[in-house]
């Protein structure tokens, strides 16, 4: 019976860089999230919030080339009070405007189906390599920890970047054809270069975060009860908190009325005067609920709404809204700003809060993969 050498075999194969190593596990990491039906199901369902994108740019462009076959269109929402007059005679002076709310919205969507992503791919990408004992196995050589964990946030970044800053780039494409105008893009550029920032703030956030979860338990599903908690019950703590603090605002300014006729005929008995001062009174208080708003802390318990207001500051949202409102009447301005434009809280508030979970996410996984790191 031959006796074959049993010892170590040096490889004599070519061994790529460390550079792309991390793509193979991405890649696989891919392939089981597309197993999964559900996961497949809501993938699609987060891209028609992209096809609505891309509709509303194209009938735009469409609008600012004067076209007839967008008349029936612009007459219909002249007469909903959708279009203002002054936007359909002159659209082209309201192109950045228009298009930052279209992005806006399309976020707003998107980082609801986001969130619903990571919960059903996010989970499952490191607690179940705890689980059956791989990370030895992966931690080998040639794979180190940075490769590992590029490749596991490589799995998030590929499907959020399917859902958000794939459309973000197609539908600026389309926009930029329809229109047949190459000022758009002198006009929009900061814009794209926003929303794809705005795209990549989220997956590494929100990708950081989901493997520090995942890196703390062997059950997937207690990761995916951590992940809903700070998503769902931080929000619902945070609105409930900030109807409480506007309701004591409101309150406050409600005990304070202006004097004005009382009884049955009151409405035909108030003179200008009158008139005059429940305005003033009206705008008193929407000021009163602005500054509130500015040093309101409440939203950043909720960790969508910090990703919310990265975004509506990188996007320009409430710009957007002030020359927006210019359309309307002196005294209307006030509130078509106040009711569309979110918390006014200072944004570094937010990408502090937002600074201060990352830098932990990078510690819990530091830690957690490094106490399985031993070979060298």
């Amino acid at each position: 019976m031959p006796i074959f050498d049993q010892g170590y075999q040096h490889w004599k194969g070519h061994l790529s860089g460390h550079g792309w190593r991390w793509l193979a596990i991405a890649r696989h990491g891919v392939r089981i999230g597309l197993q999964g039906r559900v996961f497949r199901i809501v993938l699609l369902v987060s891209l028609l919030p992209a096809l609505v994108l891309a509709t509303v740019l194209s009938i735009w462009s469409l609008i600012e080339r004067k076209s007839d076959l967008v008349g029936p269109i612009v007459q219909f929402l002249s007469s909903m009070q959708i279009l203002s007059p002054t936007v359909a005679a002159d659209p082209r002076q309201y192109r950045l405007e228009v298009w930052t709310l279209c992005y806006n919205y399309f976020f707003s969507t998107e980082l609801t189906l986001s969130m619903i992503l990571i919960v059903l791919v996010g989970p499952n990408l490191i607690s179940q390599d705890l689980r059956f004992n791989a990370l030895p196995l992966y931690l080998s050589r040639p794979l180190r920890r940075i490769d590992y964990l590029g490749g596991k946030l490589g799995v998030i970044g590929a499907f959020l970047g399917l859902a958000i800053i794939v459309p973000c780039l197609v539908t600026y494409a389309l926009g930029l054809l329809f229109s047949l105008d190459v000022t758009i893009v002198r006009d929009t550029y900061r814009l794209l270069l926003a929303s794809v920032a705005y795209g990549l703030v989220i997956i590494v956030c929100s990708g950081m975060l989901i493997l520090a979860l995942s890196s703390l338990s062997r059950n997937s599903r207690y990761v995916a009860l951590f992940w809903v908690s700070i998503w769902i019950v931080g929000g619902l703590a945070s609105t409930i908190l900030e109807g409480v603090y506007y309701g004591q605002v409101a309150a406050s300014q409600m005990s304070r009325p202006p004097e004005m006729p009382r009884g049955r005929d009151a409405r035909r008995r108030m003179t200008p005067a009158d008139l005059e001062k429940q305005q003033n009174w009206a705008e008193d208080f929407q000021t009163r609920m602005a500054e509130a708003s500015k040093t309101d802390w409440r939203p950043l318990i909720s960790y969508t709404s910090n990703l919310s207001r990265i975004g509506r500051e990188l996007l320009g949202t409430d710009a957007a809204w002030r020359k927006l409102s210019e359309l309307q009447p002196a005294q209307m301005r006030g509130r078509v700003v106040a009711s569309n434009a979110g918390p006014l809280y200072p944004w570094y508030w937010s990408a502090g809060v937002l600074a201060g979970l990352f830098v932990i996410s990078v510690c819990v996984l530091s830690l957690s993969v490094r106490s399985l790191d031993r070979l060298r």
